[in-house]
């Protein structure tokens, strides 16, 4: 799957997940400059999947600033969406992230941690950025 599907395939999981606002690709003014494939929210917690298309992709992945600094990145939950091997074992992904993987068309998950909204949060996303990413969406969607 390209980048493009993978996103697409993100928020359908986010919206059985009942998320809502679903926020998909929002560039907007956060202190880190992350700019979220697709991150959810629900009543409790935020929710991301950063997709990877490619191996080379997720390996650059690493490199960001909010990836090295974990707490000035969103998401409670925060897991990668991948084409089928693009990581290779669970101790490639950062603590307490997840990965799932497309499939035969469907999510399945691969390693780490998996989404259980009655769980602990594994992470705390950056609130502040979050409700930037939030407030940019409620600007674009209700104008």
């Amino acid at each position: 799957m390209t980048h493009k599907e993978l996103v697409e395939q993100a928020a359908k999981q986010l919206k059985r997940w009942n998320c809502l606002p679903i926020c998909v690709e929002i560039a907007s003014a956060t202190s880190t400059n992350e700019i979220p494939d697709a991150i959810g929210f629900t009543a409790a917690h935020s929710i991301l999947f950063e997709c990877k298309a490619t191996r080379s992709d997720f390996l650059k992945d690493k490199l960001k600033p909010f990836r090295i600094v974990p707490e000035s990145g969103m998401g409670d939950f925060r897991f990668y969406l991948t084409n089928e091997g693009v990581i290779k074992s669970v101790d490639e992904l950062p603590q307490g992230w997840g990965c799932y993987e497309i499939i035969d068309k469907k999510i399945k998950h691969k390693f780490g941690v998996r989404y259980d909204n009655a769980v602990p949060r594994p992470l705390l996303g950056s609130k502040i950025n979050e409700i930037v990413i939030m407030r940019s969406w409620i600007r674009r969607n209700f104008k």
